[in-house]
C-alpha cells in the first residue's frame, strides 16, 4: 500500500494563515512600541541623578554706582549761618579788645583777607555789628568801629544805674548761692597788675548775671546793650581800676548773698558813680582826649 502524499494546503488556506500571522505581528509591535512609549515616558519624567537639587540662581546684575551725595538745602543753611557766627563773633571780639579801635575804617575786602574768611558770611556779620550799634556805615562798600563819646559814655551810666539797681533787686533768691560763690572766687584772683581779658570777664558775669536772673528779658537785653556802649569808651581809653572793680563788685556780691535788695541796689549805684566820677577825673586832667562836648 502506497503512503498518502502530504496534503498541500489550498490557496484560500494559505492566505488566511498568513492574515492570521501577520495580524499576530502587528499587535505584537504595537504591544512593543506602547511599551517603549511608556518606558520613555517614565525616564523623561524622573529627575537627572546627576542633576544639583538646587539648580544655581541667575547672578545677580551690578548695583549701579551712585550719584554723588549732593548737600541739602538745610545743610548748607546751617553750614553758611555757622560762618556767620564764627565771623561775627572775631570780629566783635577784636572790637571789645580794641584790636580795631573806635572810628577805624573798615573795608570788607581788606577785611576778609586779613581775617582770611569769605565776603559772604563776613558781609552778613557786619550788618549784625550794625544792628548791635558797633559799627556805623562809613559809605556804601565799609563800615567804622562806633566812637562813643564821653558824654554818651555817661548818659549810658545815668541809665544804668536804675536799670542794673532794679535788676539786682529782682534776681534776689534766683541765682544759685554756688555760682554767686564761684564769681566771688575768680574776683578775689583777679591779677591786679593789668586790666586783661580776665577783668572784662568778670565784669561782665557780675553785671550779667543778674539782668538775665530778673526775669525780665527786656530789661536784660537792655543792659547788655548799654554796656557794649560803655566798653566801646573804655576800651580806647582804658582805665586800670582793678582794685577799685574788685572792692566794689565784692560788695555787690556780699548783699546779695546776704538777701538784702536795698544794700544790693545801693552796692550797684555806689559802683557805677564811682566810675563816673573816676572818668571824670581822667578827663579834667586830659588823660582821656574825648571830652564830652
Amino acid at each position: 500500500m502506497k503512503p498518502k502524499a502530504p496534503t498541500q494546503p489550498t490557496p484560500r488556506a494559505r492566505t488566511g494563515k498568513a492574515q492570521v500571522q501577520a495580524s499576530v505581528v502587528a499587535s505584537g509591535t504595537r504591544k512593543t512600541g506602547q511599551a517603549a512609549a511608556k518606558a520613555a515616558a517614565k525616564v523623561a519624567a524622573k529627575p537627572s541623578a546627576k542633576a544639583s537639587p538646587n539648580p544655581a540662581k541667575p547672578a545677580k546684575p551690578a548695583n549701579p554706582a551712585k550719584p554723588a551725595t549732593q548737600p541739602s538745602p538745610d545743610a548748607s543753611g546751617e553750614a553758611s549761618k555757622n560762618l556767620t557766627d564764627r565771623a561775627y563773633a572775631v570780629v566783635r571780639r577784636l572790637i571789645l579788645e580794641r584790636e580795631l579801635t573806635g572810628g577805624e575804617v573798615l573795608v570788607e575786602g581788606r577785611l576778609a583777607e586779613r581775617l582770611q574768611m569769605s565776603r559772604t558770611p563776613l558781609r552778613e556779620a557786619l550788618l549784625r555789628l550794625e544792628g548791635e550799634g558797633l559799627l556805623v556805615r562809613a559809605n556804601a562798600r565799609s563800615y567804622a568801629v562806633r566812637r562813643i563819646t564821653a558824654s554818651h559814655y555817661f548818659q549810658c551810666l545815668q541809665v544804668r544805674e536804675r536799670l542794673e539797681s532794679q535788676a539786682v533787686s529782682l534776681a534776689i533768691g534766683h541765682v544759685p548761692a554756688e555760682l554767686v560763690q564761684r564769681l566771688r572766687a575768680d574776683i578775689l584772683s583777679l591779677d591786679s597788675s593789668q586790666q586783661g581779658s580776665s577783668h572784662w570777664h568778670a565784669d561782665d558775669e557780675i553785671h550779667g548775671l543778674f539782668a538775665r536772673a530778673s526775669g525780665n528779658a527786656m530789661l536784660a537785653e537792655t543792659i547788655a546793650h548799654l554796656r557794649v556802649l560803655c566798653r566801646l569808651f573804655e576800651v580806647v581809653d582804658p582805665f586800670n581800676r582793678i582794685e577799685e572793680d574788685r572792692a566794689e563788685h565784692l560788695a555787690i556780691l556780699n548783699a546779695y548773698i546776704a538777701g538784702d535788695a536795698r544794700l544790693a541796689e545801693e552796692a550797684v549805684i555806689a559802683h557805677l558813680r564811682n566810675l563816673a566820677r573816676y572818668t571824670l577825673s581822667r578827663l579834667s586832667n586830659g588823660l582821656v582826649t574825648d571830652f564830652p562836648s
